[in-house]
């Protein structure tokens, strides 16, 4: 991430929301979570557990 964060800070003028789908593993998912609390540089990011609850909420959000 080259000291960026997650998100670049002119990937938001790009890119508006990103869906993570967590991984069964329980140490991946605590993983996901604290990266998360990093921030997103201003981009919505929201977990799931599964791909089809993903797309349908990217789908919804435009």
């Amino acid at each position: 991430m080259g000291g960026h964060g997650l998100v670049p800070p002119d990937a938001g003028r790009r890119l508006q929301a990103f869906a993570w789908v967590y991984s069964p593993n329980l140490y991946s998912k605590l993983s996901t979570d604290q990266t998360l609390l990093h921030g997103s540089g201003g981009v919505i990011a929201t977990t799931f557990d599964n791909s089809d609850t993903a797309m349908a909420w990217l789908m919804a959000m435009g």
